[in-house]
């Protein structure tokens, strides 16, 4: 699979069913995939995607809300646990005015028109 940028690869966006036609990753929206760089070249440590990209069945089989942002390619979920890393990551993403959702094992970052901070 292609590079997206840097320190990603479209592969890494792609939807874990293993069978749909986003599983290559190149439906990912440009502008999360810079503002994701934009973090982790601040950030200094590498940046694991969990979830990204969604077909419809993907989405509810992992208990995805109907219209969420992975089925549209503007969502990623990125596994953090580590205090310091999260608190870090969510002043980063905000800063960029990213939507952050916080779960107590990844934090969820889109790009939708309007940021809003959500908890799981």
């Amino acid at each position: 699979m292609g590079t997206a940028t840097a320190n990603f690869s479209y592969s890494e966006f792609g939807c874990q069913c293993g069978s749909c036609h986003y599983v290559d990753g190149y439906q990912i929206d440009p502008k999360l995939i810079l503002n994701l760089q934009k973090i982790r070249n601040v950030f200094g440590k590498p940046i694991k995607i969990n979830s990204g990209l969604r077909c419809h069945d993907h989405n509810r089989s992992v208990g995805g809300v109907d219209g969420s942002y992975h089925v549209v390619g503007r969502a990623v979920d990125i596994p953090c646990t580590d205090s310091e890393d999260r608190h870090q990551l969510v002043k980063l993403a905000l800063r960029l005015n990213l939507t952050v959702g916080i779960n107590p094992k990844f934090i969820h970052l889109d790009n939708r028109d309007s940021p809003i901070i959500f908890l799981y």
